[in-house]
């Protein structure tokens, strides 16, 4: 019967690899030179993917595709997210027309302290720490569903197609009319709230600079190139005021992307 031994197999194992290098040099030097290399690439992967599934479920399959997808997005992704000057460039003004430079907003305060960590995976977008508290994400899920009654006839509640069917997001309604910047990237789909408290709106371009720079805000890593420009990541509200602050984002988003539907409506009467 063969010996199977510990120390048997190792002297084995090691007499191949010395004949192997006798042999070969050459390929077994690329070879261990490959090996070595792959290390810190795997080391990397690894780590990157836990932090991946640290963020929570999202738009993408919660396992290692969706990693993958989101790192083979990553070549067409912004890292200016914090800058707000993209949304005061002129040239861009007219994918927004008409209402996209109208300011919605009043009297927004700077907010304290420092922005959370976002981390720079494309999707989902998440921050690690700041989070709101259990009670603070219902009454945000309690605003966005109350905002649909006063205006049923251009809003409606339903299931995120960018967040995944467990997030309900206000859509304009199938009688609304659809921007442009919306019909051709959400399909009019412009407000969610996530489990952590924060949320994406899609604000008008004067709104989104405030908010930006303000320090309330950041664009997606996407927006500007599969989403719209506007399309931007709010903080989650840290108290009540902070709370008070994101339902004015709210309302002004609502006000933005209804605005084409309630001038047609105005129009028509």
């Amino acid at each position: 019967m063969a010996d199977y031994s510990y120390p048997r197999l190792f002297a084995s194992c090691q007499q191949i690899i010395t004949q192997f290098f006798q042999r070969r040099p050459l390929v077994a030097s690329a070879t261990l030179g490959l090996g070595l290399a792959a290390i810190p690439i795997i080391s990397h992967i690894v780590r990157s993917y836990r932090g991946f599934l640290a963020l929570g479920p999202g738009g993408l399959p919660y396992n290692f595709l969706g990693w993958s997808m989101q790192a083979i997005a990553q070549p067409l992704a912004r890292h200016d997210t914090r800058d707000s000057r993209p949304f005061a460039d002129p040239r861009i003004f007219g994918r927004y027309a008409p209402h996209g430079r109208t300011a919605y907003l009043e009297d927004v305060p700077a907010r304290r302290g420092e922005r959370p960590e976002v981390p720079t995976y494309v999707a989902p977008q998440r921050q690690m720490n700041h989070h709101s508290d259990a009670s603070r994400i219902e009454a945000m899920k309690r605003d966005l569903a109350g905002s649909v009654a006063p205006q049923a006839e251009v809003l409606t509640l339903a299931p995120s197609q960018l967040e995944g069917p467990k997030h309900q997001a206000l859509w304009l309604g199938e009688a609304a009319e659809k921007p442009a910047y919306l019909a051709k990237s959400t399909r009019g789909e412009f407000a969610h709230v996530h489990p952590d408290g924060s949320s994406h709106l899609i604000l008008s371009l004067a709104d989104a600079e405030t908010a930006t720079a303000k320090g309330w805000a950041e664009r997606h890593m996407l927006s500007g190139v599969l989403l719209p420009l506007n399309y931007v990541f709010v903080y989650a509200p840290r108290d009540e005021d902070e709370l008070e602050v994101w339902q004015q984002f709210l309302a002004a988003s609502i006000s933005f992307n209804t605005a084409s539907s309630e001038a047609a409506c105005s129009h028509a009467s």
